[in-house]
């Protein structure tokens, strides 16, 4: 191969690969101004905030905190999709338990954990994380979709600053109540409709309550 064909096949690795190496942090760059404009808001107070030094939106304020809670948990689950691109790291919970049962296998951990004062359903659902947990360490995630669920989310984190700034300047007052009800509607589709988002809670919800000891390893 001549060395102008290297030269430009190596000046394509250059160019291209640098800008994928890390990629939790390229893809977390994508919802940073996102979290900018969630920021803006919460130094507002949030819409919750806003209903409660708005005499005549008090009354409304559960709606409030519920957009606030909607924003937040789209925020938590962009993050998230972007920190487990090449899979999902073990907690400390997984870690243990994953451990334990490598170690002394199913039923002798199980009665460890009862001595321990674990209650067999506690266990059981323990033990299915862990499975969860193991089968997922290194599940991907394709980047380009990732963009794609940070990109359908901007119209709701746009419309949740400009909802806002309409209290805080007092402008148009009359159709504040119907916009909040609508955004969160929106962002409710959202959710069961976007598949990375879908994903996300999803795989978040399988992380069960962890009632931690000095006999697990906890605190």
């Amino acid at each position: 191969m001549k060395p102008t064909v290297l030269l430009v096949l190596c000046f394509f690795c250059v160019s291209i690969h640098p800008a994928w190496a890390d990629k939790p942090s390229t893809c977390l760059k994508q919802v940073t101004p996102l979290s900018t404009k969630r920021d803006q808001v919460a130094e507002l107070d949030g819409i919750w905030g806003l209903f409660q030094k708005t005499t005549e939106f008090r009354d409304n304020s559960v709606q409030g905190i519920t957009l606030d809670n909607k924003i937040n948990t789209i925020l938590f689950q962009l993050e998230y999709l972007c920190n487990t691109i090449d899979g999902i790291p073990f907690d400390e919970l997984s870690d243990y338990v994953s451990a334990g049962l490598a170690e002394k296998g199913a039923e002798e951990f199980k009665k460890e954990l009862i001595i321990l004062g674990k209650s067999e359903g506690e266990i059981d659902i323990w033990f299915e994380f862990s499975k969860f947990a193991v089968a997922n360490r290194h599940r991907a995630l394709d980047t380009q979709k990732i963009f794609h669920t940070i990109e359908t989310a901007q119209p709701f984190i746009k419309g949740y600053l400009e909802l806002a700034e309409k209290i805080n300047s007092k402008e148009r007052m009359g159709s504040v109540i119907q916009e909040t009800e609508d955004l969160t509607n929106q962002i409710e589709t959202f959710f069961k409709t976007d598949p990375y988002m879908s994903q996300a809670l999803y795989e978040n919800a399988q992380v069960p309550y962890a009632d931690w000891d000095e006999d697990v390893g906890g605190s």
